[in-house]
């Protein structure tokens, strides 16, 4: 009888021992902890690595909504500039044109005071518009910005390429520029020295040239080397014409004696 009650004891042990709650890992030993760990750290680096995952999907759709969304308003604000850019460059002219004629000297004062309120008047609606003026503060031209309407020139390098004169300020529409600034700009322009020759010494001044009456005489000398007399021509028979002497008491061809 006494060997029943060990063996129940002993089965009883075995249960305790094996049967725990639902899903665990036996422990029992170091290994079966070093099993549970490594299981544990997989699922960490499984749920990291979805995770990771999920952010990078969220940020490319978020560049790729914010892309969309900067294309659309670009494009509505082309469109807006496209069908408005005429009015609005028509309402600068007539802004330039009422400066112009209200700063002229003979304008009356009344006159000009009313066209200063008439181009007022055109500033605000351009300002309605979203049109708004600007200058440039540097004083270097900035072509982007600026258009030079004339130039003055200066022996200055320092001051080339400089603003001399503001004219009229620009006007830009969300950023895009409409009208540039009309400024007047400096100029390098070097100035050569006038070249002098100095005066020779010791040198005959130079023959003038024969007149047209004379082009066609032969020389002197040359008319006694060919036989010809003084001032005479040789024709083409070879014989000279004899030369024309006045006779005593006939006039030469001042009307004067000889």
């Amino acid at each position: 009888m006494t060997p029943e009650p060990r063996r129940a004891a002993d089965d009883e042990t075995t249960a305790t021992t094996t049967v725990g709650a639902p899903g665990d890992v036996p422990t029992s030993g170091h290994g079966g902890t070093d099993v549970s760990l490594d299981l544990l750290l997989g699922e960490i680096r499984r749920l990291q690595s979805a995770f990771d995952s999920k952010i990078r999907y969220d940020e490319v759709r978020e560049r790729f909504v914010q892309s969309m969304s900067d294309e659309l308003t670009a494009y509505r604000e082309n469109q807006a500039l496209l069908h408005l850019r005429p009015l609005l460059v028509d309402l600068i002219t007539m802004y330039d044109d009422l400066t112009r004629v209200g700063e002229t000297p003979d304008c009356p004062a009344e006159t000009a005071k009313v066209l200063a309120l008439f181009r007022d008047t055109v500033k605000q609606v351009l300002a309605r518009s979203g049109v708004e003026p600007f200058t440039v503060e540097d004083d270097v031209l900035d072509r982007g910005h600026q258009q030079a309407i004339s130039v003055v020139p200066t022996d200055d390098p320092a001051a080339n390429r400089r603003i001399a004169q503001r004219l009229r300020p620009g006007f830009r529409w969300n950023g895009k520029v409409l009208r540039p600034e009309w400024v007047t700009v400096y100029r390098y322009t070097r100035t050569a020295a006038p070249q002098t020759t100095p005066p020779q010494t010791g040198t005959t001044p130079p023959q003038t040239s024969a007149t047209p009456h004379d082009a066609g005489a032969p020389d002197a000398t040359a008319a006694r080397h060919s036989g010809a007399p003084d001032g005479g021509t040789t024709p083409a028979g070879g014989t000279a014409p004899p030369s024309h002497t006045p006779a005593p008491g006939q006039a030469d061809d001042e009307g004067a004696p000889s």
